[in-house]
């Protein structure tokens, strides 16, 4: 997917019907979108905020079946590795996505629904 294909299936906080995303949003993503945030500092929001979860980054495919349930796994450029993304995002294991175009969140959080997510920034 190009940036003007995701700018077109993407969407700001406004429509959005996840209250627990909605607040993700206007809180950290947005913020990191905006530039106020820095990765580091959004890695050390995300792990205060779901402080029961282990948190891990990947570059490249891994297998879900292997890694536990209450993890959230942030994958950066998912879209230079579609194939890998595409394959992450439809895995059973995952709940929840949340795709910034520069960043993908994968949710294995077995709580909640299953959902995807597309978000850019709000001007």
């Amino acid at each position: 997917m190009n940036r003007l294909q995701f700018y077109f299936k993407s969407q700001t906080a406004h429509g959005l019907h996840s209250p627990s995303i909605y607040s993700l949003y206007c809180e950290l993503l947005n913020p990191y979108l905006m530039r106020d945030l820095s990765y580091p500092q959004l890695k050390e929001a995300l792990k205060k905020r779901y402080s029961d979860c282990s948190l891990i980054e990947i570059q490249s495919k891994i297998d879900l079946a292997k890694t536990d349930q209450n993890t959230l796994i942030l994958f950066k450029n998912p879209h230079d590795q579609e194939e890998i993304w595409n394959d992450l995002h439809s895995h059973s294991a995952v709940i929840q996505t949340v795709d910034l175009f520069e960043l993908g969140i994968l949710f294995l959080k077995p709580i909640c629904p299953k959902q995807h997510f597309y978000l850019r920034k709000m001007a």
